[in-house]
């Protein structure tokens, strides 16, 4: 059975600032709250990055398992620390420390700076803070909506993968919103989506297929996306089986259950069709356009 190859994007990430992440896939949690914290008060003290973060995450918010109070200026000091050396995860504190006003007056520009700092370095939860920060505002901290701000953080979280700002992205591209109308801009950035099978990704990039938005019009294509979407989409597919062949239908259903069994993914818009499992005499499908000869 040969299988299902849909696009082959190879995602070259924004290259993040010095030191980035210190805890790079790790438990921080978990690892705050088991950690010596004598050890890494010495360990601090001798300028390792991790133990900083640690003690000062420490001092800011207390580790009763260790006996430790409170103390808002060492744990701010030793986060500083940590920051100074360029951990993503300090910055964040601190900017957290900005925004609620712990252990420091409320500060909209330092909890700004702190947060893009954090959000360069690769900090998942900076990047989406300040995004929406810049979408929806914060009138108790006095910060504004800025459309050009927010436009920039959904560009560069979908370059660093983030699939939920290529979807955005996407939309942005094709209705025109804040950038140049590109229909071509608009599917390369949809179908990056649809290869990380981002939820929501499928149905938009069956309206490309459909309507030839960026890619030359294709009905398999468009019905196999519609199939792979939410329930609610199909209406739209059974609107495009109405202009398709039983041949074309039969191979969009097929190709939607390739998709679906290579990523043991099963999408409900799916159920009630019967899989046929000889699809040996089917091309390889690709999203991407055929290159100019």
């Amino acid at each position: 059975m040969i299988r299902l190859t849909l696009i082959a994007i190879l995602l070259v990430l924004s290259p993040l600032a010095q030191a980035e992440r210190v805890f790079e896939g790790e438990k921080v949690v978990e690892i705050f709250q088991s950690q010596d914290f004598d050890a890494n008060l010495a360990k601090a003290e001798e300028g390792d990055v991790r133990a900083q973060y640690l003690v000062g995450a420490a001092y800011l918010y207390g580790l009763e398992a260790q006996e430790v109070d409170v103390d808002h200026a060492k744990g701010l000091h030793w986060l500083k620390a940590a920051a100074r050396q360029g951990a993503a995860e300090a910055f964040d504190e601190l900017a957290i420390a900005y925004r609620d006003g712990i252990g420091v007056k409320k500060d909209a520009s330092k909890y700004e700076a702190y947060l893009a700092e954090s959000a360069e370095r690769g900090m998942s939860s900076a990047r989406l803070e300040i995004m929406n920060l810049y979408r929806y505002g914060d009138p108790e901290l006095g910060v504004e909506k800025n459309e050009e701000k927010y436009l920039r953080w959904v560009i560069n979280n979908a370059e660093a993968g983030y699939t939920s700002s290529m979807i955005t992205l996407s939309l942005r591209y094709r209705e025109g919103r804040g950038v140049e109308k590109d229909l071509d801009k608009a599917f390369e950035w949809i179908t990056r989506a649809v290869v990380l099978d981002a939820p929501f990704s499928h149905r938009d990039a069956a309206e490309h297929f459909k309507n030839g938005w960026g890619a030359e019009q294709d009905l398999v294509r468009a019905y196999m996306l519609y199939d792979l979407a939410s329930p609610g989409s199909s209406n739209d597919r059974d609107e495009v089986a109405e202009r398709m062949t039983e041949e074309e239908v039969a191979e969009a259903i097929a190709r939607s259950w390739q998709w679906q069994l290579e990523r043991n993914s099963f999408a409900p818009s799916s159920n009630g069709y019967r899989y046929q499992p000889d699809v040996s005499d089917l091309e390889p499908l690709s999203l991407t356009p055929e290159p100019d000869q």
